[in-house]
Formats: structure tokens, C-alpha cells, sequence
């Protein structure tokens, strides 16, 4: 049903007019001049009107709207089902500059609030139901052009419910959009969920709105449900559209104190020229926030002045999965595995939940993760990350296996999963049968019982065999023909026998590399101190029948001493894989997973590696799951890789540089059919700088 006026299409007004009456959405007809030097700077906003015509082109920055105008339509050409490159989404990611501070790519959506009835019809979709800041949604009687019918409060409850589900489906039309994208041929990749966007709220007086000072509460609320919602749903920013009249018509006016609106960036209309935009970025918000953009004519479009500075143009050759945080990282790398927007989803439909306040946890959970066929995401301790929800929701999540105590994840945190409502894979259909998201904590006293909670929950681990990884003693008397220091191993056991790993529970790096042999070789990942055994792994080894395991670093990692009193008390054969630093024990562990011929895991690492800042664990904590070995399966992104570190973000360190030198030329032991020709980096260029990544990429190729 559309609402209002439908007023959104421009038409070249006045200046006076244009100060207080908002008009994005359409183009305007304006004599002004082609952009000046300062173009860089400037992009477009183009939507519905610009629908079968020639867009901009060389725009800094694209920004589309959602919806034709107004709320609970859809812009057709979104994303187009015919051809991408008639889809705005598509022109905005792909022919943007990015030599501004603004993303290539952001969005925008109509807003409104009609209340219960609209010109005497029930509005169909104003609710009737909900839990919201307001109280609960409740329904009433009210007078229709057809008589007493039930319908939804005109009220605070329900208008932020309506703005809630109004957010909701938005996401839903991105996701469409992207997916319609995506599904052309050849495929082009635009991102498909809400979090790879920033996101603006149009609020202009030209659509529905309730009037007076219970009806401006009323707009409030339904704004605030919406930027609650979009938020929800993973969006990394909310801002507002609209001139400081209408937003006061609208709202009655807001300060930096109201709650959710309050401070939210601006994008603000009314400049004749680029040079008026200035001004216009030097002035105030109406929501007591940053005039983040400031609109123009520009020649037959409109402009859209970016007041920050400008940003460095880069194009690095290695792809990157990451998120803005530790736990958008997780996300991302979970959707990038199973892709809901093409319906793919865990097929267990359940997720492993760890914390990012420390790493054991996460790193122990792949063996679980693995067994579940899904992945982990990250939270903090003491609140659940919107992002996470979200990603809940989107995957089609019904129980999350908590993974470890109340002091890695409170109780707080696993009552606020406990009420979310399970939802279908793609998030816009909830369970007809599931109701509640389930949960389940898994956890021991410390990490090291965590780890043999974990273990002992999924029970019997695989069995290999490799003797021909232990032959080799070095230089320096240490054993086994990955271990580059003097730490001990110990004889190969007979045939193919259980296998476990075990690595510091004191440090990250060695666990973190091992992650992705305990996701894809189903092998359980134990922790243990460095200078004394953990009874729990014992016990755990000896539960689980373990014969054989892959112990990870050299003697600061995990002494000598630890290993002969492992051997002595449960009799397993034990493989040392160690370099001289963390660097080089990532290396020395890819080299035995590509290694066949009983000397090592006989990968084949299809050609591609993962790589993450080595002192730094946020951002590989969860990447197992993009070295999926069910990928035909789920759709994953990944094949078989190994986890590389770096020294930092911007030092490579030597073995890492001798790695890719070696593998992107003669392969793993100078075998061609080892070779590795491209890179994933996981996190941003604050974990891998843009320099680090590209040197690597000339690794790889020179």
C-alpha cells in the first residue's frame, strides 16, 4: 500500500524552498556546472527516478535507495533480475572511485508513520503485536470507511514495531537485490547483507506523519525502531536525511540526549553549488550529530559533497574477509562459508558461540564447529553483539553451543540468545516450529577443561597415519621433520591410530594455526600450560582412546619435559611441529598438511592460503570454517588452505616471505601440484596493512 503523497520525486525549486524541503530521491533539472577539482570528493544518490536512464559516472560514491519513494515498496531497480548492470546496487559498488571518506556504496530507505488507518483504510501492515521500549503493541477498536474493525494502538509500542519490521524488511529487499545480482552470468559479487552498507533514514514531510505532540512521539518512536532495527539486522552506521525544519516538524526536535536519535550523522540538502555544500558541512545537525554529507545539484543529478577529507585509493590484490569488529570478523567469515542470501545455511542449523575477551575458547571450539558442520562467532563477555544477533537470525540459527563459563560468557549473555526467536535461513521467515533459539554451554573451570569438554562432547576423533613425518632429528637434536628448534618428539605409533592436537593454552599463535587441521581433519585441539601437563588433556586423551598427537611450538610453547611426561603417563606417539618463532611453526604446519606419501595430511591446498596478523588473535579465531571441507555441500567459499601468520601487521617475517617465495614458484617441497597462487587475508588493513598484503602478493608471483 503506498502512503502519502508519495512525494519524493524532485523538481527544480528554489533555494529558499530547497533549505527547508528535503528532496532526495529524483533527479534535478539544474543548469549548474560540471563538478570542480574538487570532485574526488563528491558522489551521487540516485534511485527509483533514475530507473531506465544513464546514471552518473566517476562519482566518488554511490549511495541507492531502497525503497520507489516510499515505505514498504521496493525500488526495481535495486538490484535487476535481467541484467546487473541496469542494478543501481551493482553501478554504486562497482563504478565508484572510493577517493573519499565515504564507502563506494550505502543505502537509504523511506520513512513514515501512518498509524492504524490511513484516508479511512486499515494500514495493513501496522502491527497488532510486540515487545517493544514502550511497553507491549496492543490492538484497539477503530472507525474505518467500512466500519468498527480491530487494528493495532496508534501508539509509541506500536509505531516503534512498525519501524522495527519496517527495518527488517529492508534488509530483506538488500538481500534480494543482492542475490538477483549475483545470480547473473557471469556472477558479479556485491555485498548481500546489511552490515556491508552504511544506512540513511530519508525523513521528509512530503510522506505520512502524525501530527501534533502525541503524534511527533509517535514519529520518534517509529524512527527509533527502525534505526534499532537496521542496527539489529548488522548495519555499521544509521544516519539522517532531512533539513532541521522538517526533522523539527517530524520529531518536534531531538538533542544529543534523545534516546537512539540522538547524535546520529547527517546528511543534509539546500546547496546550490559545491561551494554552498562546504558551507553546509561547516554548519549544525539537527540531531546534535556531524553533517557527515551535504547535497547539491550536479549537473542532471544530485551531488553529495563528503565532508571529511579524502582517503588513499587503493586496489590490493588479496581479497579480505573481515568486519569492523572482532566480532563482525567472526560474521562475516561464518556467511562467507554458508551465504544465506542463496540460501545456504549450517545444515545442523546450529553455531558455536565464543568470547572475545580471550582466544583458548574459540580455538578449541573447531573441533566442535566441525562435527556441528557450521562455524563460530564471537561476543563480548558481558553483552551480545548486535552483529552476532543478527547473523543469528540471518543464518537461520536455532542452538548456539555456548563454549565456555560465566566468566567467558555470562549469564546475561546466554539469556539474551535464549529469548531471540529462531528464524529460517535467510532471516525474513521465522520458525513455524522452532520458537526460541536453544542453548547449550559447554565449559570446564579453566580453558584447559573447557578444551576437554569440548572434546569429550563430540567424542571419537579420526585416526591417521603419518610415519614419515617423524624420521627426521636436526641440527640441533630436536626430532621430527617439521620441528626446526630443539623440542623432543617421539617414535611413529603403528598403522593408523586416533589423533588429537595439543598446543600452549598460555599464547594463541601456535593454536590459531592449528585451528583449521582441527576443523577440517576432525582431530580435537587440547591446551595445556608450558611447563606443566594439563590433567585435563590427559584426561581427555585417555577418554577419547588418543594414540597419537600433533604437538604444536617448540619448548617455550610447550617443554620438553611436558612432552616425555605425556608420553610416559597415556603412551601416545607424539609429532612436534615447531619453528623458531610463531611465524615459522605456521609455516612448518602447512608444510605437513600438503605433504603426502605418509609424511604428512596429503592436502591439496587448491592453490590458496589464508593469512592473519600473527600478534594479533581476533581475526583468525573463527576462520577455520572458510577452509570448509564440505564445500560442494554448503556453498562454502573455502577449499583446503593453511593458516599463515604474519609477525605483525606490517612485518611479513622471514619465513613467511620464504614461504610464499617458495610456493608460488616450485610449491610445498618442490612440487608443482603444491603451488599457492593467491592469498585470503582475514581482518582489515589495521591487522594486515595494505602494504604487508601486496608484498605478499609479489611473494607469491615474483
Amino acid at each position: 500500500m503506498r502512503r502519502g503523497s508519495g512525494v519524493g520525486v524532485r523538481v527544480a525549486i528554489v533555494l529558499a524552498v530547497l533549505a527547508a524541503m528535503a528532496t532526495l530521491g529524483a533527479a534535478v533539472t539544474s543548469s549548474a556546472s560540471p563538478r570542480s577539482s574538487a570532485s574526488a570528493l563528491v558522489g551521487n544518490d540516485i534511485s527509483w527516478p533514475q530507473c531506465g536512464t544513464t546514471y552518473p559516472s566517476d562519482q566518488a560514491f554511490g549511495i541507492v535507495g531502497v525503497n520507489d519513494g516510499v515505505p514498504d515498496t521496493l525500488n526495481p531497480c535495486l538490484g535487476s533480475s535481467s541484467n546487473y548492470s541496469k542494478s543501481e546496487l551493482y553501478w554504486a559498488v562497482s563504478t565508484s572511485t572510493g577517493t573519499s571518506a565515504q564507502p563506494k556504496a550505502s543505502l537509504y530507505v523511506n520513512t513514515s508513520d501512518p498509524g492504524d488507518v490511513f484516508d479511512g483504510t486499515p494500514v495493513s501492515d501496522w502491527p497488532t503485536s510486540g515487545s517493544t521500549p514502550y511497553g507491549a503493541c496492543t490492538t484497539t477498536t477503530v472507525t474505518t470507511n467500512s466500519g468498527r474493525v480491530t487494528a493495532g494502538e496508534n501508539s509509541p509500542a506500536c509505531a516503534w514495531q512498525y519501524g522495527d519490521e519496517a527495518a527488517a524488511e529492508a534488509a530483506s529487499l538488500l538481500r534480494a537485490a543482492a542475490a538477483a545480482i549475483d545470480a547473473q552470468s557471469p556472477p558479479v559479487s556485491v555485498p548481500a547483507a546489511p552490515d556491508g552498507y552504511p544506512w540513511w533514514l530519508d525523513v521528509e514531510t512530503g510522506n505520512s506523519w502524525q501530527q501534533g505532540s502525541a503524534g511527533q512521539a509517535m514519529n520518534v518512536a517509529v524512527l527509533q525502531g527502525i534505526v534499532v532495527g537496521l542496527r539489529a539486522a548488522g548495519a555499521p552506521s544509521v544516519g539522517v536525511y532531512s533539513t532541521a525544519y522538517q526533522w523539527t516538524e517530524i520529531t518536534g526536535g531531538t538533542s544529543s540526549s534523545t534516546t537512539t536519535l540522538g547524535g546520529l550523522p547527517t546528511w543534509m540538502p539546500g546547496a546550490s553549488d559545491e561551494t554552498g555544500a562546504k558551507t553546509i558541512c561547516k554548519g549544525d545537525s539537527f540531531t546534535a550529530g556531524t553533517v557527515t554529507l551535504a547535497q547539491f545539484p550536479s549537473a542532471q543529478f544530485d551531488g553529495d559533497l563528503s565532508c571529511a577529507g579524502p582517503t588513499t585509493v587503493t586496489h590490493p590484490a588479496v581479497p579480505r574477509v573481515y568486519g569492523a569488529t572482532a566480532d563482525a570478523t567472526a560474521a562475516a567469515e561464518l556467511t562467507r562459508a554458508f551465504p544465506y542470501t542463496k540460501g545456504t545455511c549450517p545444515s545442523s542449523r546450529a553455531v558455536v558461540l565464543a568470547t572475545t575477551k580471550t582466544y583458548q575458547d574459540a580455538l578449541s571450539s573447531q573441533f566442535l564447529a566441525q562435527s556441528l558442520t557450521t562455524g563460530t562467532l564471537l561476543t563480548p563477555t558481558t553483552s551480545l553483539s548486535a552483529v552476532t544477533a543478527a547473523t543469528l537470525r540471518d543464518e537461520g540459527i536455532t542452538t548456539v553451543y555456548v563454549v565456555g563459563g560465566p566468566l567467558a560468557i555470562t549469564t546475561t549473555v546466554t539469556k539474551a540468545v535464549g529469548v531471540l526467536t529462531a528464524y529460517e535461513c535467510g532471516g525474513t521467515t521465522r520458525g513455524t516450529t522452532t520458537g526460541k533459539i536453544m542453548v547449550q554451554r559447554l565449559d570446564g573451570q579453566t580453558q584447559y577443561g573447557t578444551a576437554e569438554a569440548v572434546a569429550e562432547h563430540v567424542g571419537a576423533a579420526a585416526s591417521k597415519a603419518f610415519p614419515g613425518a617423524y624420521a627426521t632429528t636436526n641440527a640441533t637434536g630436536g626430532t621430527g621433520r617439521y620441528n626446526d628448534t630443539k623440542a623432543e618428539g617421539s617414535s611413529a605409533p603403528t598403522g593408523s591410530v586416533a589423533t588429537a592436537i595439543l598446543a600452549s593454552g598460555e599464547e594463541f599463535q601456535d593454536a590459531q594455526a592449528a585451528s583449521v587441521v582441527s576443523y577440517r581433519t576432525r582431530l580435537p585441539l587440547l591446551l595445556t600450560p608450558a611447563t606443566t601437563l594439563s590433567t585435563t588433556a590427559v584426561a581427555a586423551i585417555t577418554q577419547l582412546g588418543i594414540k597419537q598427537v600433533v604437538l604444536m611450538g617448540g619448548t617455550l610453547a610447550v617443554s620438553n619435559t611436558v612432552e616425555a611426561e605425556l608420553v610416559a603417563k597415556t603412551g601416545v606417539s607424539v609429532l612436534r611441529v615447531a619453528g623458531t618463532a610463531y611465524t615459522d611453526t605456521a609455516v612448518e604446519l602447512a608444510r605437513f598438511e600438503a605433504a603426502g606419501a605418509t609424511a604428512g595430511l596429503s592436502w591439496s591446498p587448491g592453490h590458496k592460503a589464508m593469512v592473519a596478523r600473527g600478534n594479533g588473535f581476533t581475526d583468525g579465531l573463527a576462520g577455520a570454517v572458510l577452509d570448509d571441507p564440505l564445500a560442494t555441500a554448503t556453498g562454502s567459499a573455502g577449499t583446503a588452505r593453511p593458516l599463515l601468520l604474519t609477525e605483525s601487521p606490517t612485518v611479513l617475517g622471514t619465513p613467511l616471505v620464504s614461504f610464499l617465495k617458495t610456493t608460488g614458484h616450485t610449491g610445498i617441497a618442490k612440487t608443482k601440484a603444491k603451488t599457492i597462487t593467491s592469498l585470503v587475508v582475514l581482518g582489515g588493513p589495521l591487522a594486515v596493512s595494505t602494504t604487508a598484503a601486496t608484498q605478499m602478493e609479489t611473494d607469491l608471483t615474483h
